[in-house]
């Protein structure tokens, strides 16, 4: 047997990319009197430098990947600070600058950053290395054997270069193969991939700048964001259907994606880079010209790269993590977060275990918490590809979807309320009352969007600068909170997303019924859970019966940034009252 492996191990983690290098790293870190084996798979991508998706972190991967993971330090000597995401909508034969914009105008309060995977990974197997973590290196899992109630799990492995045959029994068995998806595939709780969605990426040579494709002249345009900060974005540039992203690496180089609903757009007319290149000529004109003659360093494509599950987590000791267990879009970034979050799960159901306090009611809720936040970010995100272009009502969406997101996610994830069933049930009748609003609002812009007469624009939204975004930013990206800091934390939040809902609203009556206007009450207050673009029902859905009393709205502040003008002269002719 290879020097210093041994024949059982409390867990063995079985796939050594982000998800499986970050678990053993977690893992160690906090339970460091358990024996631990992670197991590198034959297709190692630090190895190779071969690019993957999830480059591009959020505020609560970077608070995962630097605060939990004890890694500030390194990250920030090492890679990019991003500066926010931002979103170019329409038509890609449209200049750049005359395309709606939504970001933000300075760096974001919150670290985060932009990530070269290739080098992290490498780092990581070094940082682990040197932290004790015990690593197979490449070898394929070629068997799991699940153990019944308290025995052991087994697992066959057979090492690439040697072709060495090991058997590693364990208490916990943790799937970190990626897509293989080995073990919900052998137990049957995999869920087939969403047929619609697909993607292929590369990496470019030196800094692709978004801001080198707008004039110098246009210096109203470059002033808005200085010194060529835009750069360090993850810049989308979308229409209806597809989505092309330009993220900037720190081993100087540029990464390219594009990203498609094949109703719209067939994987076959991009799937490899010579198509891609075409593809890009053809839909985004201005960035093809600027990049077409550069030589690419790699190019990979993924068909159908979304999927969920039955279950992740099981009282037997075995866990899915990364995209072994769901995958959702790359869209908004969330791949390192929905990582991280299934990270911490595991490791405290592994302490949990070790103490005996592991129950059937905990692990239940732990699968259900982490599912229904996957399924909710696919949900919220992908019937939205058909509306990408549109700069109204997807800038709007995006406000609506930040506003929710600052909220709710950051505050479960900082102060890992999740794992506590007592705080979770606590929060949950504010968490389904926001719910609630929040399929209201799926269904208000996916009628708005179908309904939209397109006469309104924008040059540049700030998402920070919207009244109240920022507020909702700094109280919710905290740890430490105690439940009734959480309690009241959501009650504003509730509060705020209720006048949000309205104003939403009112700006989707101005673009699409801007008669129905008159029909509004005078003070102007409605119930933000009887929303929805079709009169008929407004009466059933007791739109006009709030529960609340009226408060001040930002209606008029709000609704010009997204450059509907007009709407304090559509209120004034139709006599309501601007509370």
């Amino acid at each position: 047997m290879t020097e210093g492996l041994k024949d059982e191990y409390d867990i063995v983690i079985c796939g050594a990319g982000l998800a499986g290098l970050t678990l053993a790293r977690q893992i160690t870190r906090e339970i460091p009197e358990a024996s631990l084996l992670l197991i590198e798979g034959t297709g190692d991508k630090s190895r190779t430098g071969a690019i993957q998706v999830g480059e591009s972190t959020i505020e609560i991967s970077a608070n995962y990947l630097t605060n939990v993971l004890g890694l500030s330090e390194y990250f920030e000597a090492t890679h990019y600070h991003k500066w926010g995401l931002r979103f170019f909508f329409g038509s890609g034969t449209t200049p750049i600058e005359e395309r709606p914009e939504l970001g933000t105008s300075h760096a974001s309060p919150k670290n985060s950053f932009q990530l070269d995977r290739a080098m992290l990974e490498t780092d990581l197997k070094r940082f682990n290395a040197d932290l004790g973590v015990q690593m197979l290196a490449e070898s394929k899992v070629e068997e799991i054997h699940l153990a019944q109630k308290d025995g052991l799990h087994e697992i066959v492995v057979v090492e690439k270069p040697t072709k060495q045959r090991h058997v590693f029994k364990c208490r916990w068995v943790i799937d970190a193969m990626g897509r293989r998806r080995y073990l919900q595939k052998k137990l049957g709780v995999a869920e087939p991939a969403n047929p619609h969605h697909s993607s292929s990426w590369f990496r470019l040579p030196g800094r692709i700048d978004i801001c080198d494709l707008v004039p110098r002249t246009r210096t109203d345009w470059h002033k808005s964001v200085p010194d060529n900060n835009r750069y360090y974005s993850t810049n989308h540039l979308m229409d209806n259907g597809r989505w092309v992203w330009l993220i900037p690496l720190a081993s100087r180089t540029t990464s390219v994606g594009i990203v498609t609903h094949e109703e719209h757009y067939p994987f076959e007319e991009y799937n490899t880079y010579e198509k891609a290149m075409q593809w890009l000529q053809k839909y985004e004109p201005l960035l093809w010209n600027y990049i077409h003659t550069l030589q690419p360093i790699d190019f990979q494509c993924l068909r159908h790269y979304s999927y969920s599950s039955k279950q992740v987590y099981s009282t037997d000791r075995w866990a899915c993590t990364g995209d072994a267990g769901v995958f959702s879009d790359p869209f908004l970034s969330p791949g390192i977060d929905q990582a991280g979050f299934g990270n911490t799960i595991i490791t405290n159901m592994i302490k949990l275990d070790r103490a005996g306090a592991l129950t059937e009611q905990l692990v239940e809720h732990f699968n259900e918490s982490f599912l229904s936040f996957h399924n909710v970010t696919s949900w919220i995100t992908q019937p939205a590809y058909n509306f990408f272009g549109n700069g109204v009502v997807m800038g709007v969406k995006l406000m609506w979807d930040f506003a929710r997101g600052f909220s709710l996610n950051a505050s479960n994830r900082f102060n890992q309320t999740y794992l506590d069933l007592e705080r979770s049930q606590a929060l949950q009748p504010m968490l389904s009352r926001l719910f609630n609003l929040t399929v209201r609002m799926e269904k208000l812009f996916k009628a708005w969007a179908d309904h939209s007469s397109k006469r309104y624009t924008y040059t540049f939204v700030d998402y920070f600068a919207i009244p109240g975004i920022l507020d909702l930013y700094m109280q919710n990206f905290q740890t430490g909170k105690s439940l009734e800091e959480l309690v009241a934390d959501h009650q504003v939040t509730l509060a705020y997303m209720e006048e949000l809902v309205q104003i939403i609203f009112l700006i989707a009556l101005a673009d699409t019924m801007p008669e129905t206007l008159k029909d509004m009450p005078s003070p102007l207050w409605l119930n933000a859970w009887g929303v929805g673009l079709d009169p008929k029902r407004w009466q059933r859905d007791k739109l006009f019966a709030p529960a609340s009393s009226p408060r001040h709205l930002h209606i008029v502040d709000i609704a010009q940034r997204f450059g509907v003008t007009d709407i304090e002269e559509l209120l004034t002719s139709s006599r309501v009252a601007i509370s």
